[in-house]
């Protein structure tokens, strides 16, 4: 069979397997169980549980459940408060300000957690309420909200881009570090885009906040959130300094976050039991996800549809630029149906031989696949971060929702192009750091 007939039933059958409503774990299991009994036979079965062990016995992955649970204990512990109370007083009294506040916010909460469906929520309950109330243009505030929580998978430290290096065999500590220029990069745009947007068209948004806040009640502000910074240092400084790995300043990140609840005297255990319990469950699911996917890259080998793809692309003179464009808008056409980790799972094991064979960097083009998957999260009809806000916003129309992020995503796609104009933006932190 030719290898683009079973790259096409393969990948059909498995939306079809998803669009019936069979979990997505359940979904690549029946895929991968359905090709290795076609290819081997039973024998094959004992392949499929050979890589379910070793897909999730890795030690790397250990880092998962780490970040994730450092940031359900600062969320359980009430700080996301904090910070935007510290943002509000920085941005003083302008036009929009709570936009900024937000975009402030979303980025100090994607450096202490990586959870960005939750800074979405948690963003969308706190601040829109009194967006709502001061008259804020409900477009241009959901379009907002949602970016504020998708800095969460680019700015280290990023639950997914641990899963992306993992899972691509790449640095996963030079990965991490790689998401700080592009992720101060779409801060920047951001702010721009809404100073722009308010300017010539003053009505979205009115002038409001405290007049007189001096520099020094900013500084004083801004020193009650210095005990954060603990976990910043156990989770990046310790992986610069060379103290952990990555894998484990997730567990000393975590353990940081403890430390800040007792900083702050609002440790409790119900708190450590909440955020556990969260942990596990997402952590959980996500394994379960990966251990059934685990044999696509081994089937597809097996099936000879790799192998003869990959002999497609060198039997043409593409130019580099052609495939990597290809590849971006597959992966964003993708994240109009999928879930994130889904289309990791089916994207990745496709993609590492052909970064290996045009000789791409990896780092930055694992990061230009990372900020790619992000857009997924706000694209209609299948955005996670699309029905966090929804549900933080019951009032919300979903047909607004799908216009507010529009904007947004061509913003996105606008980084993507800089940075793959500009490799150094990604790759020129994690040159420095990691000689």
């Amino acid at each position: 069979m030719e290898w683009w007939a079973i790259l096409l039933i393969g990948f059909g059958l498995l939306l079809a397997f998803m669009a019936s409503g069979v979990p997505v774990a359940f979904a690549f299991a029946a895929l991968n169980i359905i090709g290795l009994l076609w290819l081997l036979g039973p024998k094959g079965l004992v392949l499929f549980t050979g890589s379910i062990f070793e897909s999730v016995s890795a030690f790397h992955f250990i880092a998962v459940p780490m970040f994730f649970l450092m940031g359900e204990i600062l969320y359980r512990g009430g700080l996301i408060d904090l910070v935007i109370e510290v943002m509000d007083k920085w941005v003083g009294k302008v036009r929009a300000r709570l936009l900024y506040v937000s975009v402030g916010s979303g980025t100090v909460m994607a450096a202490l957690s990586g959870a960005g469906i939750a800074d979405t929520a948690l963003l969308g309950s706190t601040l829109y309420p009194e967006m709502e109330r001061r008259g804020y243009d409900k477009k241009l505030s959901y379009g907002t909200l949602m970016e504020a929580g998708l800095l969460a998978t680019i700015i280290p430290p990023s639950g997914l881009a641990v899963l992306v290096g993992s899972l691509a065999e790449v640095s996963i500590g030079k990965l991490l570090m790689a998401g700080v220029g592009p992720g101060l990069l779409m801060v920047f745009v951001y702010v721009v885009y809404i100073n722009v947007r308010v300017h010539f068209n003053p009505s979205l948004a009115p002038v409001s906040g405290n007049e007189g806040v001096s520099l020094l009640e900013k500084l004083k502000a801004t020193v009650k959130l210095s005990p954060l910074a603990v976990v910043i240092f156990m989770v990046m400084g310790f992986i610069v300094l060379g103290i952990t790995t990555p894998s484990e300043a997730a567990a000393t990140g975590a353990i940081g976050s403890v430390v800040v609840l007792i900083i702050y005297r609002r440790f409790k255990f119900s708190i450590i039991a909440e955020a556990l319990r969260d942990a596990l469950r997402l952590s959980g699911m996500i394994f379960l996800i990966i251990s059934a996917s685990a044999g696509m890259s081994q089937t597809l080998a097996l099936s000879g549809a790799t192998g003869d793809f990959l002999a497609l692309l060198t039997s043409y003179e593409f130019s580099p630029i052609i495939i990597l464009i290809a590849m971006q808008l597959s992966v964003f056409m993708l994240g109009l149906f999928m879930d994130q980790v889904s289309i990791m799972l089916i994207s990745i094991p496709i993609f590492i031989p052909v970064v290996v064979l045009f000789e791409f960097d990896p780092i930055w083009f694992w990061m230009l696949f990372l900020i790619n998957m992000s857009i997924g999260g706000i694209t209609p009809p299948f955005g996670l971060i699309l029905f966090a806000l929804k549900s933080a916003i019951p009032n919300a129309k979903i047909s607004d929702l799908y216009k507010a992020a529009l904007p947004y995503v061509v913003l996105d796609l606008m980084i993507m192009g800089l940075i793959i104009a500009f490799p150094q933006i990604a790759t020129a932190l994690p040159n420095l750091l990691f000689k």
